[in-house]
């Protein structure tokens, strides 16, 4: 039966036109049609009910769910055929390995004369060993986690780390496949309560404008994030005093810079330094990656309005290292890099730590934090695989399972949260983004993708703008023909489908990039983890429920920032624009556990101990003060890395249960 009706619905959608072939002469209603639907499971049921329509202007009007999925099967299916990618121009997103100097011939010309030479490396002292015996749990694997438990074992301690993750391998991730684009939209979706993976955990967000985005394996969040490697700034740690906006954190740039150094090289970050929006410090360690054509397009237009621009640092190698490939361009970087190249921390920071000694268990979903008669930590309650309870019993417990997965923990534990405020002043980062259309071949499918080149001309506050704070603008690749029609999803039929879909694919795919807009969101205590009385996981433990609404500030800021971006793509010979919001996803969990000097006013203090249990350390985002405008996990890892350092030195005065 489908056979017969599949293709007259399909050809309405994707006619032939001139040298394009229609869906089903594509067959696009057979073999992979077949493909498609292994790719999208979920869409089964509503792809079927589609196949009742008359007509699919018809069904969009009344079943736009059946429409929905009936257009993204076709689609899929459509441009799945190697014949349609040739004729489109589109090669898919292969492995295109950069000349060795490519970066330099995309910065030739476009980079400003320095004044004097970058300063040399500093050397990185060695850690000091210490003979004091102890017994270190780690709960979460991701960017934090990760360098806790490699210092701590690396420094001589025993270190067990529970992750409810498992091991990915590169094989696995989807950006090598044909059904890449349609995988992204499911199995391997940024939001787990897309994914709905066994070792994920829902979220109730129906009263949150935004889903927080996370990943649970070995590397975390660095499995899914795009490897840009961005520090926060000196201003950034102190918008009380310098902008009366925000809070100042209780440490400065200049104590976390070290770590920020040390980062640096156990991630193999590539870059350039100098860049004028820093002060002088060491660069990065590997050369920087190519900025492409869309990179080079983008700082031509920030060139002619003066605006500041500086190649993105990515923890992505340009050479080949120990444990990493050097980077393809496929520009899959957020849903896992199947050269194994990105800078996910099971391939740069876990070797390290598992040869030091530190042992890692994996499938461990953590339900308690327990503790001992006089108050302080005495390791975890946790469930295995099988659902049989475990414990593991620790000196010292460190936590570093986000800023949602973190507060959770600790209310479903009844820990440290004296100050009222585990849970509170959620930040998210807010995103929307500027596509700009040219009229020639960018290949802007090419990776990476996590910014070629960034921008914090307006990353500070404006009191003319009439709103605090600003924005990291990041310019971003768009994907395969199904993530470029995307964008014009909100069209109507006419203009989205049949023809029109031709010309849509032929004058946006490879000839459009983003400018992306991350605004700083400054923290509100009305914006909250808390856990949900009636959803569970799938162990029965309470899920997290997220309140967070995108305030004025943050709208006008948003809306302010499109407004330039659009300037600069016009500026850079833009055709068109098409502004897109993405603001649904919240891709940074931050603030829910802050830090300072106050135990009335923080949960931790400046070296992440609890001010309640002096035995228990946060060192993941759920720290953050303020969000800063930047992508945070550079700032995460160096910041896990301080706090740990710390401990380690103050070992031998460190409180541990009896």
């Amino acid at each position: 039966m489908r056979d017969s009706r599949l293709p007259p619905l399909a050809d309405a959608l994707i006619p032939a036109a001139d040298d394009m072939p229609s869906a089903s002469e594509a067959d696009a209603t057979g073999k992979w049609t077949e493909r498609a639907l292994a790719a999208r499971r979920d869409l089964a049921a509503a792809f079927e009910r589609a196949l009742e329509a008359a007509d699919v202007e018809s069904l969009q009007k009344d079943d736009s769910e059946a429409f929905a999925a009936l257009g993204e099967i076709v689609s899929g299916a459509y441009y799945m055929n190697v014949k349609v990618r040739k004729r489109i121009g589109y090669p898919g997103q292969k492995a295109n390995p950069p000349f060795p100097d490519e970066a330099d011939y995309y910065l030739e010309g476009l980079l400003p004369e320095r004044d004097k030479p970058l300063p040399d490396r500093r050397p990185i002292a060695p850690h000091t060993k210490t003979d004091s015996p102890a017994n270190v749990l780690v709960i979460g694997a991701g960017a934090s986690g990760a360098v806790a438990a490699k210092e701590l074992a690396e420094a001589g301690f025993s270190v067990v780390c529970l992750e409810q993750g498992a091991w990915k391998n590169a094989s696995d991730f989807p950006g090598d496949k044909l059904e890449f684009e349609l995988l992204v939209g499911k199995e391997w979706n940024a939001n787990p309560n897309i994914r709905g993976w066994p070792e994920d955990y829902p979220c109730e967000t129906s009263e949150s404008e935004v889903d927080p985005v996370m990943f649970n394996a070995v590397g975390g969040s660095t499995i899914h994030f795009g490897a840009q490697w961005a520090r926060m700034r000196p201003a950034d740690f102190r918008t009380r005093s310098l902008e009366g906006v925000g809070d100042d954190w209780p440490i400065s740039y200049e104590e976390l810079l070290p770590s920020y150094e040390r980062l640096d090289v156990d991630m193999n970050v590539s870059g350039i330094g100098g860049d004028p929006a820093y002060p002088p410090g060491a660069p990065p360690p590997l050369p920087p990656l190519s900025i492409g054509k869309i990179g080079r397009k983008a700082a031509g237009g920030m060139n002619k309005l003066g605006w500041h621009w500086w190649p993105a640092a990515h923890a992505i190698p340009s050479q080949a290292t120990a444990t990493q490939a050097p980077c393809a361009r496929r520009g899959t970087c957020m849903f896992g890099c199947p050269e194994g190249a990105k800078g996910s921390t099971d391939l740069t920071i876990w070797p390290k730590a598992l040869a030091a000694g530190a042992k890692l268990i994996t499938g461990a979903r953590v339900r308690e934090i327990t503790t001992n008669g006089n108050g302080l930590a005495s390791g975890a309650l946790w469930i295995d695989r099988d659902g049989n309870e475990q414990r593991t019993e620790a000196d010292v417990v460190v936590l570093a399972a986000n800023g949602v997965g973190t507060p959770r923990l600790l209310l479903l534990s009844g820990l440290a949260n004296s100050s009222g405020l585990v849970g509170k002043r959620l930040m998210l980062h807010p995103y929307m983004s500027v596509l700009g259309l040219y009229d020639e071949d960018l290949e802007s499918w090419l990776g990476p993708w996590g910014t070629p080149l960034l921008s914090l001309q307006f990353a500070d506050t404006d009191e003319s703008r009439g709103f605090p704070r600003g924005a990291q603008w990041d310019v971003m690749p768009i994907g395969g023909p199904l993530m470029a029609l995307a964008r014009y999803d909100a069209l109507p039929f006419e203009k989205r489908w049949g023809r029109s879909t031709h010309g849509l694919v032929e004058k946006t795919l490879g000839r459009a990039f983003d400018w992306g807009i991350g605004i700083e969101d400054l923290p509100s205590e009305a914006n909250v983890v808390a856990l949900d009385r009636a959803l569970t996981d799938s162990d029965g433990i309470a899920a997290p429920r997220i309140r967070y609404r995108i305030d004025e500030d943050a709208k006008a800021n948003l809306a302010w920032q499109i407004e330039r971006a659009t300037e600069a793509h016009e500026a850079a010979g833009a055709v068109e624009t098409v502004v897109t919001d993405w603001s649904q996803w919240g891709w940074h969990l931050l603030g829910t556990c802050r830090m300072g000097d106050d135990p009335s006013a923080s949960v931790v203090d400046r070296f992440g101990r609890a001010h309640d249990v002096p035995n228990l350390y946060i060192v993941d985002g759920s720290v953050f003060v303020t969000s800063g405008p930047q992508p945070p996990t550079a700032t995460i890892a160096a910041n896990a890395h301080r706090c740990v350092e710390h401990l380690i030195q103050t070992a031998s005065l460190q409180a541990v249960p009896a």
